[in-house]
């Protein structure tokens, strides 16, 4: 049930577990525990519709390379940035789990067997389509994927009957966290604000910090500020690693033979290296879409070409001449990036919201072994479809020059904000532990992606989601335990 901001943390309320944030991990958290009997308060930060006055909090600045504003790469109101999801996902693959040669950062302390339970309730609250098997391209280093590519789910309208009826969920909006208290390793208070400047204390059993990619590092950074170093005592990874997937059309095919890739049945296609083609070639993973052309980008396309090829502009003539024309495809990428210790999430001292906290400063970049991952595997495409003789390759003219920098302009990244709060091992290395909880705290939790020491080439929602499931059973295992005692 949605209660009052005045109602928040009142004096004797017994609550056990205090979700902040609405998102793809701390909705279906709550839900979870709700539903297992548990009392949960979930916060939201923004209100219940889209505002200006809780967007522009995420304002911010961005050192480095091209990134898009980091006000318009998430939403603040209820549901999170899955107001913005497209519905397209995949699980991430085995060996994202792993320490890849290229880099052993990608390792995660997890294999990925531990969410393989998890698939079945994330893909049907996620509403996921099946997803075919992966085959391989023989000869080619590549392997063709596939993605669910349904309606788009938003967490706001796939719980919104729980928010509305659910006697054990409490609900509240326009509710900003600006602190945590921790004592003795437990944190024992959240303390929120509103718009209007009022304060209320949240007492829980068990707190969970979902608010995003980049406001999890943020929220943690200003809280660790606040408590003198209590909060995350080994703080030297808290907002590094942070990734994203960069995006970018990589050029165009013409295809003499559309079969051997699937596109004589199909509009796309995508294809991704072999574990044994990223050892081979030093690269991590990569997720290359191949999608059809117009009629008039088609005829330009084979016109480009023919012009360059006397040979060429033959062959499609008497392809042409038998009612045969070849197809024209359009080449983009979306692709793994390297954790790296550069690219992290900052306090900007200089700059404050108008709750009076630090704006986020994104320091961000590509790196040697970004690029290569990229050329790598469209070479590899390359490659087959002139060894097979079923195409030509035309790559965009930003990868052919030495060295390759990647458009600053175009879509950039996929607005996967991962990283930051990186799950590990040791607190030496990371920031939560196999469960998600930070080192430092017995009852303090972190949900999403910001948890991913390496993130693959597939969207993360779903992992987000399988995750969220993962860590509702275990907080619910915990509440059980401390009741029975």
């Amino acid at each position: 049930m949605e209660i009052p901001f005045a109602s928040l943390g009142k004096p004797g309320d017994s609550v056990d577990v205090c979700v902040i944030g609405t998102g793809a991990a701390g909705l279906p958290i709550a839900a979870r525990l709700a539903e297992r009997g548990h009392r949960v308060v979930l916060c939201e930060g923004g209100d219940i519709e889209f505002s200006e006055r809780s967007q522009s909090l995420y304002r911010g600045t961005v050192v480095g390379g091209a990134y898009v504003p980091l006000d318009t790469a998430r939403l603040r109101y209820l549901g999170g940035s899955t107001n913005h999801w497209g519905g397209v996902c995949r699980p991430l693959d085995p060996y994202d789990f792993a320490a890849k040669p290229a880099t052993a950062e990608t390792r995660w302390p997890i294999e990925h067997s531990e969410l393989v339970p998890y698939y079945g309730e994330a893909a049907q609250i996620l509403d996921v389509l099946p997803i075919g098997p992966d085959s391989e391209l023989p000869g080619s280093g590549l392997r063709r994927i596939h993605f669910s590519i349904g309606e788009s789910v938003h967490t706001r309208t796939r719980y919104a009957s729980t928010i509305r009826d659910s006697p054990r969920l409490a609900f509240c909006s326009a509710a900003n966290l600006m602190g945590l208290e921790t004592r003795d390793g437990r944190i024992t208070s959240a303390r929120f604000t509103n718009y209007e400047g009022g304060v209320r204390d949240v007492h829980a059993r068990f707190y969970v910090l979902a608010c995003g990619g980049i406001e999890n590092s943020r929220l943690l950074l200003w809280s660790n500020r606040q408590s003198g170093g209590r909060l995350i005592r080994n703080a030297d990874t808290l907002g590094r690693y942070w990734m994203d997937h960069p995006h970018a059309s990589i050029g165009q095919a013409l295809l003499f033979d559309p079969a051997p890739l699937g596109l004589d049945r199909a509009y796309d296609a995508f294809f991704a290296p072999t574990p044994h083609a990223m050892i081979a070639r030093n690269i991590l993973n990569c997720g290359l879409r191949l999608h059809t052309m117009g009629p008039e980008q088609n005829l330009a396309l084979t016109e480009d070409l023919t012009s360059l090829s006397p040979s060429l502009k033959q062959r499609i003539q008497t392809m042409q001449a038998s009612g045969v024309a070849p197809k024209g495809i359009i080449l983009r990428a979306a692709w793994e990036q390297e954790p790296r210790r550069e690219n992290r999430i900052e306090l900007d001292d200089t700059r404050l919201d108008s709750l009076g906290m630090p704006r986020c400063r994104l320091s961000w970049g590509y790196s040697s072994l970004d690029v290569r991952t990229l050329r790598e595997s469209v070479l590899m495409l390359g490659d087959y479809l002139r060894q097979t003789d079923i195409g030509r390759l035309k790559l965009a003219d930003w990868l052919t020059q030495e060295p390759i920098l990647p458009p600053d302009t175009g879509e950039l990244v996929g607005r996967h904000h991962m990283g930051g709060t990186r799950m590990a091992a040791s607190a030496s290395q990371g920031i939560v532990d196999l469960d998600c909880r930070v080192f430092d705290q017995d009852n303090l939790y972190i949900g999403g992606s910001s948890v991913f020491p390496g993130c693959g080439h597939a969207n993360p929602t779903l992992t987000i989601v399988q995750l969220a499931m993962r860590m509702a059973d275990h907080l619910d295992a915990r509440l059980l335990r401390q009741t029975i005692v």
